[in-house]
């Protein structure tokens, strides 16, 4: 319904699934939905935009104008037959290149660069902005688009470490999985969790990042021990530990 969209949650709350769920269901319905993601925090905003030399007055492309260019005359690997085609801007909003979106995402669905070169949204073309906040966006740019906030409780950690434990049953190894979902029920709870939020940490952390991190490491663990077939004997001895 709208062609420009914010996606806002913490890191680890499933937005990048939400849209790429999406796309995948679209182009399942054969509604071919293809898309380019860009970090515009990575580049400065001349790279993004393009920008005119002063002195030879030549003009340099950005990576956004390519990307829209090449969508709105369906070129490069855009072609017509395409259902949807969206353009993904992964990273904090900062008015010094958001506002040079306002035209994009506003009734007039056009960004005008500066060499007077007008690229128009045809309506195939979609804008969705991947953000944590828009603590720096300005009530102008908000007002522009649709809001689709994700709460980090919606869906949780827990369907991340149901997926990564399920590889162990297709594994068949039986010891590893309830050894696993034992130690996880007893170590990962919700008090630990509250009590990590609270504590301070010298860059910021989220829960998705601290069990991804954990499984990361059993996975060595695991995959050294499996090397050295001594698996089966080490949960076995964990196990006799445990009862004693």
């Amino acid at each position: 319904m709208r062609h420009s969209c914010f996606l806002i949650g913490v890191p680890g709350t499933a937005k990048s699934s939400v849209w790429k769920n999406l796309c995948d269901s679209l182009t399942y319905r054969k509604w071919t939905t293809v898309w380019d993601i860009v970090d515009p925090k990575a580049v400065t905003s001349d790279e993004l935009y393009g920008c005119m030399n002063t002195k030879t007055k030549e003009w340099k492309d950005g990576v956004l104008s390519v990307i829209m260019r090449d969508m709105n005359k369906s070129q490069g690997k855009y072609k017509t037959t395409q259902k949807y085609k969206w353009v993904i801007l992964d990273g904090d909003v900062d008015p010094e290149w958001i506002e040079s979106l306002n035209t994009v995402m506003d009734d007039n669905k056009v960004l005008t660069l500066v060499s007077q070169e007008r690229i128009p949204l045809t309506p195939e073309m979609r804008l969705l902005l991947e953000v944590s906040n828009l603590r720096n966006a300005t009530p102008a740019t908000v007002s522009r688009g649709g809001v689709l906030y994700i709460n980090e409780s919606d869906i949780g950690w827990r369907p991340y470490v149901d997926t990564w434990l399920s590889r162990f049953k297709v594994k068949g190894d039986e010891h590893a999985n309830n050894t696993f979902t034992l130690a996880l029920s007893h170590y990962i709870n919700e008090s630990f969790l509250n009590d990590m939020k609270q504590k301070e940490t010298v860059a910021p952390i989220c829960e998705m990042q601290c069990i991804t991190t954990l499984t990361t490491i059993i996975d060595y663990l695991y995959d050294d021990l499996f090397l050295n077939k001594e698996t089966v004997e080490y949960f076995k001895r964990l196990k006799e530990e445990g009862s004693t």
